[in-house]
């Protein structure tokens, strides 16, 4: 390799992304939320959307387990959920409002949209999984901007 893993990661950084939290609950019905920027749509027919999460953190092995989620995609005003769900800490939805989704994910009402799925495929690809998830759910949130993530930093469309 002629690059070493910072510049990778600052290369990667020049591509602007959505910012999401996807949610799920763990087998015992505690709610679970991680901060998501890997995530694309995949086809129309049957409706697939994919996101990534890292083996470390993250709950990978409770999203495996669970296997229905909501994708929430975020408002420049839920900067705080992007935030909250992308650190390590205890309770993550400690006085976040949320409600319960179809699929009894949480889901946070004033997102962009929100997708809700189930596993139709998992991909190992390095240090993260790759879900493939069959969309069952969809709705739109009455906002128009999305917050966005490039260079480090929010920004806005």
């Amino acid at each position: 390799m002629g690059f070493d893993a910072r510049e990778f990661r600052n290369a990667l950084g020049c591509f602007a992304t959505g910012i999401t939290v996807v949610t799920s609950r763990s087998v015992t019905g505690e709610p679970l939320g991680v901060t998501v920027n890997s995530f694309s749509s995949v086809s129309l027919d049957p409706p697939l959307v994919l996101f990534s999460l890292a083996h470390v953190g993250g709950h990978c092995q409770e999203f495996l387990s669970s296997g229905k989620f909501a994708v929430n995609i975020l408002t420049p005003d839920q900067r705080h959920l992007s935030d909250r769900f992308s650190m390590a800490r205890d309770n993550r939805f400690e006085r976040i409002d949320h409600i319960k989704g179809r699929n009894g994910s949480p889901v946070f009402k004033e997102s962009l949209a929100v997708f809700e799925c189930e596993t139709f495929a998992v991909h190992e690809a390095g240090d993260h999984a790759v879900f493939i998830c069959r969309v069952t759910d969809v709705r739109m949130g009455e906002k128009e901007q999305a917050l966005l993530f490039h260079k480090g930093q929010y920004h806005t469309l």
